[in-house]
């Protein structure tokens, strides 16, 4: 009986092309298309919003229910927002002696509510907000650190009236400068719907005394 011999590694080349199976062309690796970047949809119906006991005040978010809300764990109130990697920060503070927006930025600043940094402004502009707060509206955005970093956009407020202080921070990032027209859009939208919407409850009444009743005579003892 013979025994078939193994075949040689040329045999068997010769047996795969002639079987239609040749070597195989290099394939080229097709880059994965980047998903585009979120937005906040344009709905003008009105934005849900959560209120906060705690720090009396009502504040609208787009698409309430994907929002995670610190409203605890500090004293400023924290929301995040991961589809559009979107964060609002909103503080109300009390002074010891009547502010405006000026001293109530230096209290964020020193409190380190606010990034530090060299932003390049959009807008800067001076407002009167929630009825009567002496405000600073300051929308800027913080470059990347090289050309493919993530470039991130910020919507602050800072407001002063009598002797209290809140201060406003919207943050939201992008991958980079392809991403910029979706990040102007984010910003235009909080400006004009989150900023714009929020709402500070009113100051508390605060509570007259009660009226000193009137001296009673002392009884006169019968004579």
């Amino acid at each position: 009986m013979r025994v078939a011999r193994p075949l040689t590694p040329l045999a068997l080349l010769g047996v795969l092309v002639a079987c239609g199976a040749g070597p195989r062309q290099p394939v080229t690796a097709v880059a994965p298309v980047r998903p585009a970047a979120a937005e906040f949809s344009d709905d003008p119906r009105p934005l849900p919003r959560y209120h906060s006991k705690r720090l009396a005040l009502s504040l609208p978010l787009p698409d309430g229910r994907a929002w995670r809300i610190d409203d605890h764990s500090r004293p400023e109130l924290v929301a995040t927002h991961a589809p559009t990697r979107s964060r609002v920060l909103v503080a109300v503070l009390r002074a010891e002696g009547l502010v405006g927006r000026n001293e109530c930025e230096s209290i964020a600043r020193e409190r380190k509510l606010v990034p530090p940094g060299d932003f390049r402004t959009l807008e800067n502009a001076l407002d009167v907000t929630q009825e009567n707060y002496d405000t600073r509206i300051w929308v800027a955005v913080e470059p990347g650190s090289g050309p493919g970093s993530p470039i991130t956009g910020h919507v602050m407020a800072f407001g002063g009236f009598l002797r209290k202080c809140y201060v406003f921070d919207f943050s939201t990032q992008i991958d980079g400068p392809a991403d910029e027209p979706v990040l102007s859009s984010r910003l235009a939208f909080a400006r004009a719907r989150i900023l714009g919407g929020l709402q500070l409850d009113a100051f508390g009444v605060v509570p007259r005394e009660a009226p000193e009743a009137p001296d009673t005579p002392a009884p006169v003892p019968p004579p």
